[in-house]
């Protein structure tokens, strides 16, 4: 499934230019954006930050007709249901391309059923299709209020097999397709990789096209750094599986510290091989070993060095290296932003980098000199940026004044 954590200022990323530059999805807001985002300029990044309750039953309730045939995927709307399905093969086309060269070809057509709104989740695991369910909430005790906008089913007898995808956004597309992709293996993978390997790869960016993986997730960082896990609760995660129905509380611990040990070996190999990475980890798999990736993932000094990433000579990776950084909430994290900002030549990476720091620059209490040449710096990242969308070009615009 895919989690969205509750902020004081919800907002998710869009699949166009501008607001591919706001916070990850999987992010955690530390506060509200104050600073030098004040006023007009404050409503307009609002604007940039927002995203995307009637009850449409359980998901095999639903008829679903299909409205998209492409070579690998399918794409459903529920009869009378009000989707934007051009947004959908937006999101889903870079998704798909991406993880089949990442986990290979998928073996069947993938059935994926669109819908704008969020998911109920029973007890029991039953899922419900809830329109415009914005408002729609999920409390996971000792991790806080969630919303769950897509997830991939197996089929069964309440649930119809395939994606279930309430939100037109990439990184979200590429989650649950990771799902669905192993769900193909013959052999059954623990929810520790699957749940880890989703959050993982699709922690991103669109850019000029392609999803770029990022992989530094930071609701999971944030999370792991406040709890406090011992080896009887690391090694009862390790047993769950895909086919089980943990708590939500596992199911997220699941999700975090699969996730944490993914990233430390993507750290280390350099390359997306996560079969390979599987492999590695199951020769000592026990919650000793857990632990020691756990350990390198959360060491104060891994943030600072993933951020290195801005000085790549790729330009997809600097702009999926920036989104998000603001939320660490950390004054040697907006330095890195500002530097690399102020040197940046790329106009979509600059406007990435710029939006980042305004959002951080009401995080912290930065001295007059930073604020002042940050803001020069934001000022001559949105004077040269030239979005080709209307709508966003008007907002950077607004936003520059």
């Amino acid at each position: 499934m895919s989690w969205f954590p509750i902020r004081r200022d919800p907002a998710a990323p869009n699949a166009r230019a501008a607001l591919r530059a706001t916070p990850r999805a999987t992010g955690r807001l530390a506060g509200p954006v104050t600073g030098i985002v004040t006023g007009k300029v404050a409503a307009v990044a609002a604007g940039l930050l927002a995203v995307l309750v009637t009850s449409m039953g359980t998901v095999s309730c639903a008829s679903w007709h299909p409205v998209e045939r492409r070579a690998g995927w399918t794409l459903y709307v529920a009869d009378g249901a009000s989707v934007k399905i051009e947004e959908f093969n937006l999101a889903l086309e870079p998704a798909f391309i991406f993880v089949e060269e990442t986990l290979g070809p998928f073996k069947a057509p993938v059935r994926i059923h669109a819908f704008h709104g969020g998911v109920g989740v029973a007890d029991d695991g039953r899922r419900t299709l809830v329109a415009g369910g914005d408002g729609l909430t999920e409390p996971i005790a000792g991790i806080g209020p969630t919303r769950v906008r897509a997830f991939h089913s197996r089929g069964g007898p309440f649930e119809a097999p395939g994606i279930f995808l309430g939100v037109a956004d990439v990184g979200t597309a590429v989650h649950e397709l990771v799902h669905a992709r192993l769900a193909e293996e013959s052999r059954r993978l623990p929810l520790w990789f699957e749940e880890g390997l989703a959050t993982l790869l699709g922690d991103g960016a669109l850019f000029e096209g392609r999803w770029v993986v990022d992989g530094l997730a930071y609701w999971p960082l944030v999370e792991l750094n406040g709890e406090e896990l011992d080896d009887a609760c690391l090694a009862r995660l390790l047993l769950l599986d895909a086919g089980d129905h943990p708590s939500l509380r596992d199911d997220a611990l699941t999700r975090f510290v699969g996730w944490a040990v993914l990233f430390d070996l993507y750290r280390r190999v350099g390359h997306l091989h996560p079969f390979t990475w599987f492999e590695e980890f199951e020769e000592g798999r026990d919650a000793a070993h857990l632990r020691t990736h756990l350990m390198r993932t959360l060491a104060p000094e891994t943030v600072g060095v993933w951020l290195q990433r801005l000085d790549d000579p790729d330009p997809g990776v600097r702009f999926a290296t920036a989104r998000g950084a603001w939320k660490l909430g950390s004054l040697e994290v907006y330095e890195l932003l500002l530097n690399a900002l102020e040197k940046e030549q790329h106009a979509e990476v600059s406007l990435g980098l710029a939006i980042n720091l305004l959002c951080a620059t009401g995080e912290l209490d930065l001295k007059r000199d930073l604020r002042g040449r940050s803001w020069r710096a934001i000022r001559r990242a949105l004077s040269t940026a030239q979005p080709a969308d209307p709508s966003e070009a008007a907002a950077v615009t607004e936003l520059g004044r």
